[in-house]
């Protein structure tokens, strides 16, 4: 057995570690945990063991002030207040999260989430056009809005306030708009700044509500780990919190959402959401228009969130094959270019391809090849192509694709994945710049990819107990990732290969 990945080993205080057992009364094994995570103090790794349900004053967001007074200025004028969201789990659990605040504030709310296809990501002149003239007068985007710059000039010139919510890198200028709650602003001092859409959202309903909506955690949770944010900080304690709530929730969208899923409630993680109940909320938005998960989650009685639930399985399942061909052909396409050698990068294209799903398949290229990769969906009648980006952590995507702005008039995201349109013909332009970025940047180590091993352990440590306690450590995700244990001077008594194609090893040690 050759391994494929670069096994980096953590290296231990195991001072630090024996004190944290004797005084937090858990193994070694799970002391060793966290001081290699950097919870080595006593009140850094109790804090983290047994959070508590403390979330910072939601008014250290610079603007939330701004943003309360003019939404209870709207109710008490009687004024549309539109939530303008996004079509993946993010922006949905985002827009859910913004809308019954405001329907329990008693405010006249309607929301509009753009289509992916037809309107692209983000803020765009004839949504905000078409809101203006159904009667709205104030826009409060969810999960997007930080890069519209050009659409904030249109509704300041149409006369309709807008306010700005959103977490993914602001951009050199930001937009003029009413309100900008953004927690990575550069003048915020806020001391978190890995919320997901969702966490912010949180913030603001916590603000106008004067309150933490704990019957919110449970779509907070959600948006959370499909966001893949770090769960560290805030994130940990509203997943850790909104876990509980999933598991007990009466909602009538959740509980056909699991039971479409067939997963059991009561017994429901951060794997559930990550792996059933994500991909299906994102599936309507990925293919068609995301309406429907949001009309899942709205629902009020058990048929109606049944009927949803079931289309957006159907929907879900049509997904998963249209990925699976694109990634074949794509697998392919690469493998049949890299006669002169393997690229840095990795950018591939086609006439075609559904855009809703290429970020799945650059996923699935950065898995197979370990390469920062660009999947494309060419659009020969507008000329315009349309990506989705995904890296390997030695390549900051978002900063790169930044140098590259004279070409892409469109494109926003984080350092491990991005989305932009630019023209056809300058597709070629952007290959050679990444490309060369890519190899300026990176090391041949750097495409070789790098687990990370908590830490090394005689057999005998490996307790029940201490895989118990383990759980402590949950919920696992970014920033978090689940342990992987060395353990050493192990003998086989026995190995064999098991499943319907023997792809598993089942061992005795």
């Amino acid at each position: 057995l050759q391994p494929r990945t670069r096994w980096s080993v953590r290296k231990t205080d195991e001072t630090k570690a024996k004190f944290l057992a004797e005084q937090l009364k858990i193994s070694p094994l799970v002391a060793t945990l966290l001081v290699n995570r950097g919870f080595d103090t006593l009140e850094s790794a109790s804090s983290f063991l047994f959070p508590t349900i403390t979330f910072h004053d939601p008014f250290l967001l610079k603007d939330m002030d701004i943003l309360v007074q003019r939404v209870k200025e709207a109710i008490t004028r009687n004024e549309k207040i539109v939530v303008y969201g996004d079509y993946d789990a993010d922006g949905v659990s985002s827009t859910y999260v913004m809308v019954k605040t405001l329907q329990k504030l008693g405010a006249k709310v309607g929301y509009y989430i753009p289509n992916r296809f037809s309107e692209g990501y983000g803020p765009n002149e004839a949504a905000f056009r078409y809101l203006k003239d159904e009667g709205y007068s104030l826009i409060i985007t969810v999960d997007n809005g930080i890069s519209g710059l050009h659409e904030a000039m249109v509704a300041k010139e149409i006369g309709i306030d807008l306010i700005i919510t959103d977490h993914h890198e602001p951009g050199p200028v930001l937009p003029e708009a009413l309100a900008i709650v953004h927690p990575k602003r550069p003048d915020s001092s806020y001391p978190f700044k890995e919320l997901a859409g969702v966490g912010v959202a949180l913030k603001v309903a916590t603000a106008l509500l004067g309150e933490l909506p704990t019957g919110l955690l449970a779509y907070a949770a959600i948006g959370t780990v499909a966001d893949l944010v770090p769960l560290i900080g805030e994130n940990r304690i509203i997943v850790k919190e909104g876990l509980k709530r999933l598991r007990t929730t009466n909602d009538p969208g959740i509980v056909a959402l699991m039971k479409q899923a067939g997963v059991s409630q009561v017994d429901c993680d951060e794997d559930t959401i990550g792996f059933m109940l994500a991909p299906r909320i994102n599936a309507p938005g990925r293919l068609y228009d995301a309406d429907p998960a949001l009309e899942l989650f709205l629902a009020e009685d058990e048929n109606r969130a049944e009927e949803m639930a079931e289309l957006i399985g159907e929907m879900n399942r049509e997904r998963q094959e249209i990925v699976n061909e694109m990634a074949e052909e794509a697998i392919a396409m690469v493998n049949a270019s890299q006669k002169n050698g393997k690229p840095a990068f990795i950018i591939v294209g086609k006439e075609g391809w559904h855009a809703g799903v290429i970020g799945i398949v650059a996923s699935r290229l950065v898995e197979h090849f370990y390469r920062p990769t660009i999947v494309f969906s060419y659009d020969y009648e507008t000329g315009l192509a349309k990506g989705s980006a995904r890296s390997i952590p030695s390549f900051n995507m978002y900063e790169h694709l930044s140098k590259c702005r004279d070409i892409l008039p469109h494109f926003g995201g984080h350092p491990m994945a991005a989305g932009m349109t630019l023209k056809i013909e300058d597709v070629e332009e952007l290959k050679r710049r990444l490309d060369l970025y890519a190899q300026e940047t990176l090391s041949e180590e750097d495409f070789i990819q790098s687990i990370e091993i908590d830490g090394t352990f005689p057999l005998e440590e490996a307790t029940l107990e201490a895989a118990e306690q383990i759980q402590a450590l949950a919920p696992f995700g970014t920033g978090n990732p689940r342990p992987k244990i060395l353990l050493e001077k192990v003998f086989l008594r026995e190995l064999r290969k098991v499943g319907a194609d023997e792809k598993h090893l089942k061992a005795v040690i």
